[in-house]
């Protein structure tokens, strides 16, 4: 009763302080246009939603804004972003990191909630997305109960202060406890507006052998969403994420039909995973092709590309996706009727030359993408 009280006082405080008339919000906003400040209202429409780790203006202004529909803020909060978003019609938001100890705490999620509602109103964002990816055992039904009533809370005071905050959730690429990630998946999906489905890192554990795989392998991802499907989600509740980028692993022996066995690094009780490789952005995997001692190869079994890769004495293998392999998944997210798509992250290309080569690599790319129509969109470069 306590909490609650003070919640509802809390809640009524930012409404007074956030509601202010037009006026005061007018004054408020860094926009050159005050319209830019308010939040995008359409609440129904299809997905393209990306997530940006750049703090660079220019990189942003090279984005393909008329397929972008959200963009998420990861590491950074700028003025220049929310304005240029929204001119173009898109939603900004904020990404959610949340401490573990938080799952179990009634207190600590109650102002963890108000905390971030009034971020998201003082800044004109458009919500939230939360990115809890730590293990939750199969048998710590109060830690998964936990962060389903944190979402929910969420959920209940953003839209009760603006119904068209946008709260979202990422998911990995399967509902079956991968990485032990055991969390009420169904139930996550009832209390947001859908959940990012991170169809990457697909080989964070490897239970077969130790060989250097696809990051993100059709087939493999068509099953996870299978599984989801499986819980009761409705399509309409996914957005399918894809990787703008690779995993370059050093082999410790390459077989004749390119089969390169990597180092055993374990991950959360499995002794092989991606971790032998390192990531590496689509742009950098582009300009090392070039130098690869096979060219782009292709791997029917998972509908993506790779290459090897010669420095120093050791051999590379590249796992990767490309708008061939990206375009296979898009359209099964058509044919899924799936409420959406969306990459991590959208500074994976080369912003930073403007050569016909590197201006080609980012348009198909950015072309790959469903072209969705975005119903209040009007783009504006006036921002």
């Amino acid at each position: 009763m306590g909490r609650w009280f003070i919640l509802v006082v809390l809640f009524v405080l930012f409404i007074v302080t956030w509601g202010a008339p037009q006026t005061s919000q007018e004054a408020d906003c860094p926009c050159s246009n005050p319209e830019f400040c308010k939040p995008i209202k359409d609440t129904k429409r299809k997905e393209v939603f990306v997530f940006s780790l750049s703090k660079d203006i220019d990189t942003w202004q090279k984005y393909n804004w008329t397929k972008i529909s959200t963009v998420v803020m990861v590491g950074y909060y700028s003025d220049d972003m929310m304005c240029l978003a929204h001119s173009n019609g898109a939603r900004v938001v904020t990404i959610a990191g949340v401490p573990t100890d938080y799952l179990t705490n009634a207190t600590l999620q109650e102002e963890w909630v108000v905390k971030n509602l009034a971020v998201v109103t003082q800044k004109h964002l458009d919500g939230i997305n939360f990115d809890y990816e730590s293990p939750i055992p199969a048998d710590r039904t109060d830690m998964r109960d936990g962060y389903t009533a944190l979402v929910r809370l969420t959920y209940k005071m953003f839209k009760e202060y603006n119904p068209s905050f946008q709260i979202t959730v990422d998911v990995a690429w399967s509902p079956a406890c991968i990485d032990q990630r055991c969390y009420d998946y169904k139930t996550l999906a009832t209390v947001t507006d859908f959940l990012f489905v991170m169809s990457y890192d697909e080989q964070s554990q490897i239970r077969g052998p130790c060989v250097a795989l696809a990051n993100s392998g059709f087939y493999k991802t068509q099953s996870g969403l299978q599984k989801y499907f499986a819980t009761g989600i409705p399509s309409e509740k996914l957005v399918l994420g894809v990787p703008w980028y690779g995993y370059y692993y050093p082999c410790v022996a390459v077989s004749q039909d390119n089969t390169c066995s990597i180092k055993h690094v374990p991950f959360r009780g499995v002794n092989c995973s991606d971790a032998a490789g390192r990531e590496m952005n689509y742009g950098f995997l582009m300009r090392i092709i070039q130098n690869s001692t096979t060219g782009r190869l292709w791997e029917t079994s998972t509908l993506t590309p790779y290459f090897n890769y010669k420095e120093n004495g050791t051999t590379y293998q590249i796992r990767y996706d490309d708008p061939v392999s990206l375009k296979f998944k898009f359209d099964m997210a058509l044919k899924y009727g799936l409420r959406g798509v969306g990459i991590w992250n959208a500074d994976a290309l080369d912003y930073s030359q403007d050569t016909p080569e590197v201006i080609r690599q980012r348009a198909q790319m950015w072309q790959a993408f469903p072209d969705y129509k975005k119903s209040e969109i009007t783009i504006r470069n006036d921002f």
